[in-house]
């Protein structure tokens, strides 16, 4: 993939995340204080918080590949090498490394899912998968600008 098809494909699945992140907080937003007994609401809300993650999944994964940093065996260990390459701080990559965690008690535990953290994640955590998108799409940007002479 060059870096243009890059960039492109970043941007799409960048601007899926912001949908899916907007949706979410929506529907938080719109069950107020009956988040934890409205089930429609909680359902479309956490659908969307495990699309956004995937989409932050794939997003590591195709830098990666493009960059040719080798093939990660988890998300985990994808945003672990985002890091190793100086691309996210520490800090960053905990907070998408426990995204994961969230995203995986949803899909495989739903019945586990505590909603007042759900609900937690929805409105303060999710930003941490938006701080990735934009730098995946800045630093593909940086990695094709024609170099001066």
């Amino acid at each position: 993939m060059n870096a243009t098809a890059l960039q492109d494909a970043l941007a799409q699945k960048a601007d899926r995340m912001q949908r899916c992140i907007a949706r979410a907080r929506e529907e938080l937003r719109l069950a107020g204080a009956h988040f934890a007994s409205d089930f429609t609401r909680q359902d479309a809300a956490i659908l969307n918080v495990q699309r956004a993650c995937e989409l932050a999944i794939d997003m590591a994964n195709m830098f990666i590949a493009h960059h040719q940093w080798g093939l990660p065996r988890s998300a985990r260990e994808a945003f672990a090498l985002l890091g190793e390459h100086q691309l996210l701080p520490g800090e960053q990559v905990q907070a998408l490394q426990h995204m994961v965690g969230f995203r995986n008690i949803a899909v495989h535990q739903y019945d586990a899912l505590d909603m007042d953290i759900a609900a937690a994640v929805i409105a303060h955590r999710l930003d941490a998968l938006t701080q990735l998108a934009a730098v995946l799409l800045q630093r593909s940007l940086d990695s094709s600008a024609p170099e001066s002479p």
